[in-house]
Formats: C-alpha cells, structure tokens, sequence
C-alpha cells in the first residue's frame, strides 16, 4: 500500500481480528481507522448496488479496525518470508487479493504493484499461481460478505459452515 493511503486498507470483522490476535497476540497489527468520505465510496464502488446497507455498515463520524502498516505502507504482519499468519488465519480479503467478486464474476484488481497481476494474463492462470478454484474464491468472497455483515446476493452460492 502507498503511504498516506491507510485510510483505503480494508476493515476486519471482529471474528477476523479474534482469529489474528489468537496466532500473534503482541503483533500490535491493528489500527482503528475513521470511516472517511473516500473510504466509504471505495467500500461502495466494492459492492455496487449496495451503497445503502454500506453507508449503514461505516457510518460518519464512526470508525473501523484494519491492519496497521509500517512507514513504508506495509503490512505489520509481514515478515521477511511473507505474511506470518497461516492461511486460516488471515483476513478475508488478504487471501482473496488479488481477486474481487462482482456480479458472481471473478475479476482482478488492477493493482501495479501485485505480482501475480504481473506473472499472469488471465484468471485461470492467477488461479493457478495462487493454487486457488473459482469455487474457494466465491466461498471467500461470501464468507468476506457474511462477516462484514453483508447479506447473501440473490444467486450467490451457500457457504460452507465455518469461519
């Protein structure tokens, strides 16, 4: 992430930070974060169609917990051999990035900087990169959803009990 843009870093439910606080107790990996103007319209611009159960969930003047960044804009929980969570236990929407879930179609997020967005042209080829299916990135996304406290779209596939 680019510093001075913490303010975009995506929110963590409470069960997403219990599940992070249980792997790295001292990692003083969160930050409360105001649910500005502009992070509301990114939430929002996430989830089209939605804007009002969105601007319900982050209301002004209110804010949220995400993941604390460093002088550099990196994550507090990266260490010299990447994240030090193991995947269970990580955020959502860090095992989901690069891929986003609009309209039940996968996509890619645009983002320079990600390797994966650099080393593959398509999304069966991301898919593969990262040892990922369609299916475990839909069942991601509607866990994401369901702990952010967004309900199931019509269409949506169910979710596999369990967080």
């Amino acid at each position: 992430m680019e510093p001075g843009r913490e303010e975009f870093c995506f929110p963590l439910s409470e069960t997403e930070q219990a599940r992070v606080r249980e792997c790295l107790p001292d990692s003083g990996g969160f930050v409360l974060q105001d649910n500005s103007v502009a992070f509301v319209d990114g939430v929002c611009r996430l989830f089209p169609d939605e804007d009002a159960l969105v601007r319900a969930l982050f209301p002004p003047r209110k804010q949220h917990l995400r993941l604390a960044v460093d002088g550099q804009g990196a994550c507090r929980l990266l260490g010299p051999a990447g994240c030090l969570l193991p995947r269970e236990a990580r955020p959502y929407y860090c095992r989901l990035f690069p891929f986003w879930v609009t309209g039940g179609e996968i996509m890619i997020f645009d983002a320079p900087g990600c390797l994966v967005r650099r080393e593959s042209k398509t999304i069966p080829a991301a898919l593969a990169l990262l040892g990922m299916t369609r299916t475990q990135v839909l069942d991601l996304h509607g866990r994401l959803r369901l702990l952010w406290g967004l309900p199931p779209r019509p269409g949506m596939a169910a979710v596999k009990r369990g967080f």
